[in-house]
């Protein structure tokens, strides 16, 4: 019986083996498959011999007759054919499943679409550089609980005052303005493979561009930063520009985890969509700083000047974050609680809120 069980699964496995050439995942598939068989078949004749020749060292001592040998050996070997048996069954779903995803595949051709196979948790408008194919084992959980790569973002950027949260009233210096990033982050979960924590750290630059309202501009001198109407001619645009250079960490919180189960052992699904909430805090250290003014004189003459900012900026950022996820998409909102200008700024509102998303999630 056991032999005719191990030929019905070569006749199984033979041809998935010459579609395994074109398909090396497949190939693994069922390298591993056959490998456990091997294990099993192994073990087990293993312990048969060994009890084996405890019988045959028996009959030697003339402990027992040839009629109790021969039977001796019969019972030890249906109770391993038995053993062998079991233990091949248990495993006889796994080539079911790899079966039916080769007949699959060589009638209907490899699924096109493989977006099934993304991380949900990289939360980006646009995701790029993943493929299931760069992947050992598509199927397995246990692949899409990290992640590393450079996730791009843009926000709105509001300055307040330290106990106002954001501020939009007619009465504010500075308007909305925009701030963009670029972070190289790594993804991984925090506990057992079930867990539905996740953490992130990384490395990231941060530049924010800030206008002055009402055709107002930065200026300075030697000791002060501040704002000042323009007086040398037509003011076509002005800003004062920020770089930093960042170090987040965020925590991750998934609300409606899902759960797969995988080779007898549970993971959660990071393929599937999920509502995330993450916390996190950063810090970041100032690399450049500038007032860029554009106007036209009263020549005529088109005037680009960039002027790098003396007093009145702190070169440091310390804040938290929060953001909201849903599948691919993800808003956040920053909070500096350090200011950005100093007391040597002319500037009443000097702290940074952001209200922003995740536009490109780029994956290795």
């Amino acid at each position: 019986m056991k032999t005719i069980k191990l030929v019905l699964i070569a006749f199984l496995v033979l041809p998935l083996g010459f579609w395994a050439q074109e398909n090396p995942i497949l190939k693994k598939q069922i390298r591993n498959y056959t490998q456990k068989i091997d294990s099993i078949v192994s073990a087990e004749k293993k312990l048969m011999n060994a009890e084996l020749d405890e019988v045959e060292k028996r009959f030697s001592d003339n402990q027992i007759s040839e009629t109790e040998k021969q039977n001796l050996n019969k019972e030890i070997a249906q109770k391993y054919e038995k053993s062998i048996n079991e233990k091949v069954n248990v495993e006889k779903s796994l080539l079911e499943d790899i079966t039916q995803t080769a007949v699959n595949d060589a009638v209907f051709g490899a699924p096109k679409n493989k977006e099934k196979y993304f991380r949900s948790s990289r939360n980006a408008i646009l995701e790029l550089g993943y493929d299931m194919k760069e992947i050992k084992d598509p199927e397995d959980p246990k692949n899409y609980l990290s992640s590393f790569g450079y996730v791009f973002n843009i926000s709105l950027l509001n300055h307040t005052s330290e106990k106002a949260f954001f501020d939009f009233g007619n009465h504010r210096q500075l308007k909305t303005g925009m701030s963009g990033g670029m972070t190289i982050r790594y993804e991984g979960q925090l506990g057992k493979y079930t867990s539905p924590v996740f953490y992130r750290l990384g490395l990231g630059w941060r530049v924010d561009e800030m206008e002055v309202r009402n055709s107002k501009v930065f200026a300075q001198d030697e000791h002060r930063l501040f704002i000042t109407d323009f007086q040398h001619g037509e003011l076509k645009y002005a800003s004062l520009r920020t770089d930093y250079i960042m170090l987040p960490a965020e925590v991750i919180f998934v609300l409606n985890p899902k759960y797969k189960s995988y080779q007898g052992r549970e993971y959660i699904d990071n393929t599937k969509k999920q509502f995330r909430i993450g916390l996190g805090l950063y810090g970041g250290v100032k690399i450049n700083d500038w007032i860029f003014t554009e106007y036209k004189n009263n020549l005529g003459n088109e005037i680009r000047s960039f002027e790098s900012v003396s007093p009145g900026l702190y070169n440091s950022v310390f804040g938290g974050k929060i953001s909201f996820g849903y599948s691919w998409f993800n808003i956040y909102v920053t909070r500096d609680f350090t200011p950005i200008f100093n007391e040597n700024a002319d500037v009443r509102n000097k702290y940074a809120t952001q209200i922003g998303v995740d536009i490109i999630a780029l994956t290795f």
